[in-house]
């Protein structure tokens, strides 16, 4: 398959999608616009190289928990991937291992994680209304090979979202979040009906805390989008935090991740910092290495090259991001990623 722009996916992916699929995969809180937001705030940051360097060894690769990367990518916890292609959430997991990008497997994978994971992965959790449900989740991601837990902060409910409303968006027979089969029956009853007692039972930093203290993986706090936040989640005992807004589909009104990751880094200059949402492009994946970030999250269009192609069609997806991030390093003077800091970022001088 033709290996397009990112930004090119969604377009071409629609006929492969239902309608139903296309309106919750894509769309967001509200009307949409932090969404929007999220990919503008990355457009808006202009670029300014550092000429005059030859490069004789560029390298992309990042070490993160350990584990190395062929480039600073991740492929974000997206939920239902059978929705995009039969092959599902193990189609995406090779083609990450293929292209040297991490993977993290969503909560409500719709296929077991034992029969995903090409290689390590890290698994995205929902803390659980009862805390043996929540270890047995973790329990069943560590026997299938999990590095490491994401835990989702920001989400105790499904924002509401418009478009997937107005398109009547069901689960299809025989798509469903397996992992949570053998939850206990309270806590599948909870899951069932976010709605009602779910803000009572929503995670706090105590929960996230005993977590951390009870697990043998390091634990990363995913939807952090302040310095307060972040300081909590590292005061509980995580690894690390990844800065996001759960890709505009929570609550409309929240900033872009890129308006508030320089800040995070400021306040928190030795922490690991991930962060997701909006990203497009090479570029943009330099622009948030260059705000502070030790990698990203890349969601949306992963799912609709899943769509397009299965394994494939993710391979040829995340190896353009590499080759696209590749150039821009080069042509930005950048021999490696730690080489990318926020002066790499245009200041326009005001006199």
């Amino acid at each position: 398959m033709h290996r397009l722009a990112l930004d090119l996916y969604e377009d071409h992916a629609r006929s492969a999608l239902t309608p139903e699929a296309h309106a919750y995969v894509s769309g967001g809180a509200g009307h949409g616009a932090g969404v929007a937001r999220n990919q503008e705030a990355w457009r808006a940051l202009l670029l300014e190289p550092a000429l005059g360097r030859r490069l004789g060894a560029l390298s992309a690769g990042v070490e993160i928990l350990g584990r190395r990367y062929r480039f600073p990518c991740l492929v974000a916890p997206m939920a239902y991937q059978r929705l995009a292609h039969p092959e599902g959430e193990r189609a995406t997991a090779l083609a990450a291992a293929a292209q040297g990008a991490g993977f993290v497997l969503s909560c409500q994978t719709s296929l077991p994680a034992d029969q995903v994971a090409a290689e390590p992965f890290w698994f995205q959790l929902y803390l659980q209304p009862e805390r043996a449900a929540t270890r047995a989740l973790v329990a069943a991601a560590v026997r299938a090979g999990a590095e490491a837990l994401v835990v989702t902060m920001d989400a105790p409910l499904n924002g509401i979202r418009n478009a997937e409303i107005a398109a009547g968006f069901a689960l299809p027979a025989g798509i469903r979040p397996v992992m949570l089969d053998g939850l206990p029956a309270a806590a599948r009853s909870a899951v069932q009906d976010p709605i009602a007692g779910a803000l009572a039972m929503a995670p706090d930093w105590a929960e996230l805390a005993a977590l951390c203290a009870e697990v043998s993986l390091p634990v990363l706090a995913k939807g952090v989008m302040s310095v307060a936040s972040a300081r909590a989640a590292l005061a509980a005992g995580c690894a690390g935090v990844v800065v996001s807004n759960h890709g505009g589909r929570v609550l409309e009104g929240l900033p872009a991740t890129a308006q508030v990751l320089a800040q995070i880094r400021a306040a928190l200059p030795e922490a690991l910092i991930l962060a997701d949402g909006g990203i497009r492009s090479g570029e943009d994946l330099f622009r948030a290495l260059a705000l502070g970030a030790d990698a990203v999250l890349l969601g949306r269009p992963v799912f609709y090259a899943l769509a397009l192609g299965g394994a494939q069609g993710v391979s040829t997806c995340l190896r353009r991001l590499q080759d696209e991030f590749a150039v821009t390093m080069g042509l930005m003077g950048c021999e490696t990623c730690a080489e990318i800091t926020p002066e790499r970022l245009y200041r326009p001088a005001f006199t």
